[in-house]
């Protein structure tokens, strides 16, 4: 008996789908399929990583559940798997669950999509979202105000990552990848190796989703801070931010609205020591190992 050993590509995928070969032979029951995925976070113990099969005619349909190691990484190799379901199969991608839901009746994937890809010549590469290659060339913009008082002499307190405060109006100064719902970016004030938070958010077009250190008044409709009250332990506030780092992370959506310690760091600055008032001032993507995968349908094909 001869064996060809493949990698099935899409076209492949259409055509031994119909044949009558495939659907009555054996073959369907030889096919494997490979998972390695790099650069993942450490979860809580209660919780790990799912992988799920997707398609236009197919429901969700798990696969495994596994813990990442202590990089980050997963390898997995699932032998014997009916071709005639890997045919189906459109999307791979992980997910975070809680461990105790795993195996329970109905177990569907929650929206905390981590990695996800679709089949191309019977491979996918896993990103953390969309155009997640686009990063190096990602507008970040940030400036110093303090939208949140009444005084406009201590611009130097607050961070924003907004772009043309210098023309009057106030424009959006991220322009970043759309992240799958497992993730979310926060923002950064490092200072002598000690971070505070900006807060996190999704949308880098609209506010984030802190403001526990700001004043009174609204600030702008795009993610910062004003670090002027409830100062954490060892600070003082109003606090100068000249002269320190400013950083925005990826971090694992777990509800809360700000960390203590960025993640992964993607973009990063030192901020003038004579940083100007409404200036906008470029970060620098730092980061070329975000968390990634990629999943290959392989067959034996038994002539």
């Amino acid at each position: 008996m001869k064996r060809l050993f493949l990698s099935l590509i899409a076209a492949a995928f259409l055509s031994f789908a119909g044949c009558e070969y495939f659907e009555n032979s054996d073959t369907q029951n030889i096919s494997s399929f490979e998972v390695s995925l790099n650069g993942l976070p450490q979860l809580p113990s209660s919780l790990t990583y799912v992988g799920w099969f997707d398609g236009d005619d197919i429901p969700a349909t798990y696969l495994f559940d596994k813990d990442a190691d202590a990089n980050g990484k997963i390898d997995y190799i699932k032998t014997q798997t009916p071709l005639k379901f890997l045919v189906s199969a459109q999307i791979f991608y992980i997910t975070i669950e809680n461990k105790v839901d795993v195996g329970a009746p109905n177990f569907q994937p929650s929206t905390r999509v981590i990695l996800q890809g679709r089949f191309t010549k019977g491979a996918a590469n896993l990103w953390i979202g969309e155009n997640a290659d686009k990063y190096s060339s990602a507008l970040t913009k940030y400036s110093l105000a303090t939208p949140s008082d009444n005084d406009p002499s201590n611009f130097y307190n607050g961070l924003w990552f907004v772009d043309s405060l210098d023309a009057g109006i106030p424009a959006a100064g991220l322009d970043l990848p759309v992240l799958y719902d497992g993730w979310i970016y926060e923002g950064w004030i490092e200072v002598s190796g000690v971070f505070l938070s900006t807060g996190r958010f999704s949308n880098p077009k609209a506010a984030d989703l802190f403001n526990g250190f700001s004043g009174t008044l609204p600030g702008f409709s795009f993610p910062g801070e004003d670090f002027l009250n409830n100062p954490p332990s060892g600070f003082t506030f109003p606090f100068d931010l000249r002269g320190n780092k400013v950083h925005i992370s990826l971090e694992r959506r777990d509800g809360n609205t700000a960390g203590l310690s960025p993640n992964i760091v993607l973009f990063s600055a030192n901020i003038p020591a004579n940083a100007e008032e409404n200036k906008s001032y470029g970060l620098n993507y730092t980061n070329n190992t975000l968390p990634q995968g990629y999943a290959v349908i392989k067959v034996d094909l038994l002539e």
